[in-house]
């Protein structure tokens, strides 16, 4: 059991959608660091996607983290362990590490979704990453699931 405690190392953050830092994560989809794990001690870190009508979250799982999905606006059709499920603006899913997760925005509009990583160790640096590869064209999933613990399949 977890002991109650009364003092914390975190911060406060106060963050609005269009000041996070943003990373391409696939085409037509992008995510920005809300609060990150220098504000949580590296415990979790939360950020904010965005994904375009008809593009995708490829399938893929982590090794290391487990992570949480929040839809706020649009559709989306997520496949989450094998099996399939619509989410729409209040949904939610959880995947905990080694869970294959995909996601499709199935809708007309974006799709905006909060997410929450658990711990947060390396996920920004696994986001600029990733970005940096999906900029250049230059994919290296290999480098991405030996630093990262990410495996796309």
């Amino acid at each position: 059991m977890t002991r109650k405690q009364t003092g914390t190392v975190k911060e406060t953050v106060v963050a609005s959608w269009d000041n996070s830092r943003n990373y391409m994560m696939a085409e037509d989809e992008f995510t920005g660091i809300v609060v990150g794990k220098e504000a949580t001690g590296s415990e979790y870190v939360i950020t904010n996607g965005v994904v375009a009508p008809g593009a995708v979250i490829p399938e893929h799982f982590h090794k290391w983290e487990d992570q949480t999905f929040h839809v706020i606006e649009g559709q989306l059709e997520a496949r989450i362990g094998g099996e399939t499920h619509t989410l729409g603006p209040g949904g939610s899913v959880h995947c905990p590490r080694g869970v294959p997760h995909f996601m499709r925005n199935t809708g007309q509009s974006q799709a905006k979704l909060i997410s929450y990583i658990f711990p947060g160790d390396w996920a920004e640096e696994f986001m600029a990453e990733t970005s940096r590869q999906n900029m250049s064209g230059a994919r290296d999933p290999g480098l991405i699931e030996e630093r990262f613990g990410v495996v796309y399949l």
